[in-house]
């Protein structure tokens, strides 16, 4: 019919399309598999993916792709090869003054970051787009500089088209029914502010929010001048087209760039951007497919050379009309949503994360007491633990003595000594199959609104010091026993909660010590604090300090930090979903459907990962009560 016919038309002009067919056309040593094909959906629909047509046996190549063919983009093959001393570009020559330093740092094995590399392959992108753009709208050739990076955005023409937002589709409205034919984009780099700050209150992803856009913020400020001096001209550019292609540079290196199993990217040759294979989409819990780099026998060389092929591999049988799905790699549920703009949906069960307060927000000095009227207003009986001039000094005494507390069981399993029946060492009943990451001690800051009615004293963010804590979560339908995981989980972090628990009693002895100082007028008396000694907070992380019964009063101290977090968290999801429905109402008249469903999407974004905090939360509340 004509709306088929009509929707079919929308989906082979989409540039995903477009991307997909030239560049198979054009690589005539390119394979797939002819039971796929590519699929252009919305991203509530899952986004533009790669589905069987057909069933597709388990061990069946899916697509093999030569990545000379493709255009595989790369930091060190674009700039190895831009000449500085012949080229006159401002990006490029900033781009690789940023990576030869990088490289250098790798090559001395110093500090090299692959935050830093991501960057630099982001500016790269965001470069070649702007040129492409204006090569694409200029009336005239004299208004694009001949060089390099031109002939560089012509080659990689149609992979760059298929970027999110970039500048010439800006405008590119279907007026049948007011949708942009590509993708809108979902990373966190176009929510609006008030969206970060309401839709995430509460969450990690909140502080993973404004870490990426802070980060990119303070790249882009770096980088004005020379992408200013390249494209600025209001009459082709402008400089808000200059932001958003930085943006979508930046959305499309967090997404869509991988490294590879060869340890390309260890070896500080940095990420890379491989067309078709970044249609791929993620699943953490049943991956149909793998890939691989593969080159021939005694060719490993073609691998820091950027060559050879990409293949694709079923990992079991593919049913009709099912997505061929790759696992991303394991990352908690804020580290997707702020790197790839969408948070996986828990389908049976996986590994998650939940954030747990180190310390309560504010610390009662005299929990046994009633403080004085007076006492109140000087605020003496308290200690406010959101602020970092307070805290910060105890986080940092609490990651010694963790450390300390490993020091001294490895010691004692070396010589053979005594160890507790329940140690808490990262061996557990989950072996290998619990991530690395779960197994070492991670704090984090999770940003906290001020006290209620106390904007003006507090007119700034405060952060609360968090550990991070993980188990596998379940969907209601799975009927697998996971109460180990969810135990070793605990037990993971506990040695973290005992060490804060020394800390707590060591702040309440000097406060009674001051107390009773101060009671006594004796100006003989020492009034001054004791400090906080680290060996006693590593002797209870390891359970060795026999004074107080540190695994309860830790277990305590977590539990409370899980209440106050759940409590949280539905709170601000309430106040989320209520801003939400105020904000369509008021549009309904706006006749704003776009702007609705940009909001409606990214409203369910910070419900999942909401969620999926919550589901961590309260399999763990559970079990620490049983503990």
């Amino acid at each position: 019919d004509d709306h088929g016919d009509q929707q079919q038309q929308q989906q082979q002009n989409h540039p995903h399309s477009k991307a997909w067919s030239a560049i198979l056309a054009d690589s005539p040593n390119s394979y797939v598999n002819p039971s796929i094909e590519l699929a252009i959906r919305p991203p509530y629909e899952g986004g533009t993916g790669i589905v069987a047509i057909n069933d597709v046996p388990a061990d069946t190549v899916a697509m093999c792709l030569p990545l000379e063919e493709v255009g595989m983009i790369d930091a060190a093959s674009i700039l190895d090869s831009y000449d500085e001393i012949e080229g006159d570009d401002e990006v490029l020559k900033m781009l690789k003054e940023m990576w030869n330093k990088e490289m250098e740092s790798a090559n001395n094995r110093e500090n090299s970051e692959e935050g830093k590399r991501l960057a630099v392959l982001a500016g790269i992108i965001a470069h070649l787009q702007l040129v492409r753009y204006k090569d694409v709208t200029s009336m005239t050739s004299n208004l694009v500089k001949e060089g390099y990076a031109l002939d560089q955005s012509r080659r990689l023409g149609l992979f760059l088209d298929a970027m999110p937002l970039l500048p010439q589709h800006a405008n590119n409205i279907d007026n049948n029914n007011q949708q942009r034919k590509h993708p809108f984009p979902t990373h966190f780099l176009y929510w609006t502010d008030d969206e970060i700050q309401i839709l995430l209150q509460g969450t990690m992803s909140l502080t993973k929010a404004r870490e990426v856009r802070a980060g990119i913020g303070l790249v882009v400020r770096e980088w004005s001048p020379a992408f200013l001096a390249e494209h600025s001209n209001r009459s082709i550019v402008t400089q808000q087209q200059i932001l958003n292609a930085i943006f979508s540079a930046f959305s499309s290196v967090l997404s869509r760039s991988f490294g590879d199993a060869a340890g390309r990217d260890l070896d500080g040759k940095g990420r890379m951007l491989v067309p078709l294979v970044d249609m791929l989409n993620h699943d953490g819990e049943d991956p149909n497919v793998i890939w691989k780099w593969h080159v021939g026998d005694g060719d490993e060389t073609k691998i820091a050379e950027g060559k050879g092929d990409i293949v694709v591999t079923t990992l079991r049988d593919v049913a009709k009309g099912e997505e061929l799905v790759k696992c991303y790699g394991w990352r908690a549920a804020w580290d997707i949503a702020g790197s790839y703009g969408f948070v996986p949906a828990l389908k049976t069960e996986r590994w998650e994360c939940a954030v747990v307060p180190l310390f309560p927000a504010v610390l009662d000095l005299v929990p046994n007491s009633i403080p004085t009227p007076s006492e109140m207003a000087r605020e003496d009986t308290t200690l406010d633990l959101l602020l970092e001039s307070n805290y910060g000094t105890l986080v940092k005494a609490v990651i010694a003595a963790v450390d300390a507390a490993s020091e001294i069981r490895a010691r004692q399993k070396l010589s053979g000594g005594d160890m507790n029946e329940d140690d808490d060492s990262t061996e557990g009943d989950d072996g290998d199959e619990r991530p690395d990451q779960l197994n070492r001690l991670e704090v984090v800051s999770l940003f906290r609104p001020p006290p209620s009615g106390d904007d003006d004293k507090f007119p700034f963010p405060r952060r609360q010091p968090c550990v991070v804590v993980g188990t596998k979560i379940q969907s209601s339908d799975c009927d697998t026993d996971n109460a180990h995981h969810h135990r070793r989980a605990i037990e993971a972090v506990l040695p973290a909660y005992r060490a804060a628990a020394s800390a707590i009693s060591q702040l309440r002895d000097n406060h009674q010590k001051i107390s009773s100082s101060s009671s006594s007028n004796n100006d003989d008396d020492d009034r001054s604090p004791s400090p906080i000694e680290a060996s006693r907070m590593a002797m209870a992380a390891a359970s060795l300090d026999k004074d107080a019964d540190w695994d309860t009063l830790a277990l305590k101290l977590m539990q409370d930090g899980m209440k106050d977090r759940c409590r949280t968290l539905v709170k601000d999801g309430k106040v989320a979903e209520s801003w939400v429905a105020r904000r369509n109402d008021a549009e309904n008249s706006m006749d704003d459907p776009q702007g609705r469903e940009h909001r409606q999407f990214r409203a369910g974004m910070a419900r999942d990962a909401r969620e999926a905090e919550l589901n961590v939360l309260r399999v763990l509340q559970t079990t620490a009560h049983e503990m």
